[in-house]
């Protein structure tokens, strides 16, 4: 009889515990189900299509720094390449203090080589972009392309024949020093045939276009309503 006895107070308390929990379970299930998801806060403010501000820290994103962030574009840019070719003469005497054709002889050298004007976009700081939030454009300062580097192509240098005069005997002889000093010269002479006001026109009006193809993309990414313009500093 006992034993029946705390067999039934098991059940009941057994009963009891079940139906306790079913009630939690339908509270929390009740709960989740009516949660506003919209009411979530990821710490994020949106002050403005271009400028965002994170609530934990203040830090504010706009046009300049998202440009100058950009690691890619942050360069030296290409904008405009061109080849030439130029020559130097050089004049050996048969005697230094005479100065007759008939003892002179003379070879020809021809270098040609291509030069490159380049964009520094690496220069650019923040009061090279210029937002104008009101009429929704934005206006990048770039300086006017250089010439930096002339590239000379080892299988493009041509040495003439060797013209002599009359009395002029032998071939001529050229050291170590008068190399470099002809591969100088011949490099000051491309410089002067490639930096020209021709070429450095090309030139602007190439680098507007290069540089507007970078940065449209990511004007367009920020905030699609924007004009952008590029402009020479």
């Amino acid at each position: 009889m006992k034993k029946a006895t705390v067999f039934k107070v098991i059940s009941i308390v057994f009963c009891v515990i079940c139906i306790i929990s079913s009630i939690v379970i339908w509270l929390i299930y009740k709960d989740y189900k009516s949660y506003d998801l919209s009411k979530y806060r990821d710490g994020v403010t949106v002050v403005d299509p271009n400028t965002i501000v994170l609530s934990d820290s203040g830090v504010r994103v706009s046009f300049s720094e998202v440009i100058l962030s950009k690691p890619n574009e942050t360069r030296k840019l290409v904008v405009f390449e061109q080849e030439g070719t130029v020559s130097y003469t050089i004049e050996d005497r048969m005697f230094s203090f005479l100065d007759a054709e008939s003892t002179k002889k003379y070879q020809t050298v021809k270098y040609t080589g291509k030069g490159s004007f380049i964009v520094e976009l690496d220069e650019l700081t923040a009061a090279n972009i210029i937002d104008d939030s009101e009429n929704k454009v934005l206006t990048i300062k770039i300086p006017h392309p250089r010439l930096d580097t002339i590239d000379i192509d080892p299988n493009k240098v041509e040495i003439g024949e060797q013209t002599t005069g009359f009395w002029a005997i032998g071939t001529i002889k050229l050291t170590l020093s008068d190399y470099n000093i002809i591969e100088t010269e011949l490099r000051d002479r491309l410089v002067e045939k490639f930096n020209t006001t021709a070429n450095g026109q090309e030139a602007d009006d190439l680098a507007l276009d290069a540089v507007y193809a970078i940065y449209a993309p990511v004007v367009e990414a920020v905030d699609s309503n924007y004009e952008l313009k590029i402009v020479f500093q």
